[in-house]
């Protein structure tokens, strides 16, 4: 009886750490294709994101939800995954920065989506920095 409920728990223990494994495995990396900001696609702002972004790349580790690269949604704070996507789900991920936790010049909201059940290699991606938007396309490595 002992042996039985060990050999259960390794079971169990061991397919917990496969499913999350497979669901965070294949990290991510993505490149912006365009920009958009709530105030107009005009202007000197707009056109300081095309020029710094647009054509540039970034990664995901899957696991944490960490982007690195041309754009970041972990300066102080931690993201959180709420989503590792799915053939029916998009993977997604959220992290803030409060006033207090930053440099004190202001808020910052980050939300991630990449659309992971769309087929073939390439997956659609948005994502928001506070009141702009950026658009492109993420693999799988």
């Amino acid at each position: 009886m002992k042996h039985r409920i060990v050999s259960l728990f390794f079971c169990f223990v061991f397919s917990c750490w496969t499913v999350a494994a497979t669901a965070a495995g294949r990290d991510y990396k993505c490149v912006v294709e365009r920009v958009s900001s709530a105030s107009g696609d005009n202007g000197s702002l707009h056109q300081f994101y095309v020029d710094n972004y647009v054509g540039r790349d970034f990664s995901v580790d899957r696991a944490s939800g960490v982007m690195a690269g041309a754009l970041k949604n972990s300066y102080v704070t931690e993201p959180q995954v709420i989503d590792f996507g799915s053939s029916e789900n998009a993977y997604k991920v959220v992290a803030t920065m409060r006033v207090d936790q930053g440099a004190g010049a202001g808020s910052n909201v980050y939300a991630l989506t990449i659309e992971e059940f769309e087929s073939g290699p390439e997956k659609p991606f948005v994502f928001l920095m506070n009141a702009t938007v950026f658009f492109g396309k993420c693999e799988h490595y």
